[in-house]
């Protein structure tokens, strides 16, 4: 049987701790994705611990959309059916817009 209570402990210092206690001792870079707003209580904490261990924080956007920009063989694969379909959807309906134009006029609308 597992007891737990209603209101939680505050562990946060714990979970800190935890977390840089995984980070190498002779690191100096952190990555985050940095942020204008602050996502609450956590974050903060753990920002301010980052700081007096001395890590510095790196922006990870810009590695993780280079990252991003690589494409593996079946994504290539799947954008190349995807954009044939597309053309096909086009070329049809610049068809049909045609057809329609054409057999307006053919159609004469005059007065008896």
């Amino acid at each position: 049987m597992i007891l737990r209570t209603v209101k939680p402990e505050d562990n946060t210092e714990d979970v800190i701790q935890n977390l840089l206690s995984s980070v190498k001792k002779d690191a100096a870079k952190i990555a985050i994705y940095q942020k204008d707003v602050s996502d609450g209580e956590l974050t903060d904490k753990t920002l301010k611990a980052v700081e007096k261990r001395g890590f510095s924080k790196v922006d990870m956007k810009e590695f993780m959309d280079k990252v991003h920009m690589v494409k593996i063989t079946p994504e290539l694969e799947n954008m190349g059916i995807a954009s044939k379909f597309v053309k096909w959807t086009f070329d049809n309906i610049i068809q049909e817009v045609e057809d329609i134009i054409e057999a307006e006029k053919k159609i004469k609308h005059s007065q008896i």
